[in-house]
C-alpha cells in the first residue's frame, strides 16, 4: 500500500495498474515486490468509489475494467507457470512413503 495515493482513488488505481503490468512482465516474481499490499489497495479503491460523486466514480470504470483484465491475465500466467514446475515435495507425503516402504518393523520391505 502506498501512502502517497491513500486519499486519491484515481492515483491508487493507476498505481495498481502499473504494479500489475510490471508483474505481468515476470509472473514468477509476483509473490515478491510488485504485488505486496495490492489486495489492500484494491479494497481501498473499492470502498472509496461509492463515496465519490457519480461522475467521478463513472470516470474510473474504464480503468477498473482494465485492472480486472490485468488481474485475469496475471492469474492465467501464474497458473501456467505453476503447472510448468514440478510439484513441491511436502514432508508429510515423504514420511508416509517412507513408512509404507519400511513398514512398522523399521526394516525395508522387499
Amino acid at each position: 500500500m502506498t501512502t502517497t495515493n491513500s486519499e486519491n482513488p484515481e492515483k491508487r488505481l493507476a498505481s495498481i495498474r502499473t504494479r500489475l503490468e510490471a508483474a505481468l512482465q515476470e509472473p514468477s516474481s509476483t509473490v515478491s515486490g510488485a504485488l505486496t499490499g495490492i489486495e489492500a489497495d484494491v479494497a481501498l479503491v473499492c470502498t472509496a468509489i461509492p463515496d465519490l460523486p457519480p461522475k467521478e466514480a463513472h470516470a474510473l470504470a474504464p480503468e477498473m475494467k482494465h485492472v480486472i483484465g490485468l488481474l485475469e491475465l496475471l492469474s492465467e500466467a501464474v497458473a501456467k507457470k505453476a503447472a510448468e514446475q514440478p510439484p513441491a515435495s511436502d514432508s508429510a507425503t515423504l514420511h508416509r512413503k517412507a513408512a509404507a516402504a519400511y513398514g512398522s518393523s523399521g526394516r525395508r520391505k522387499s
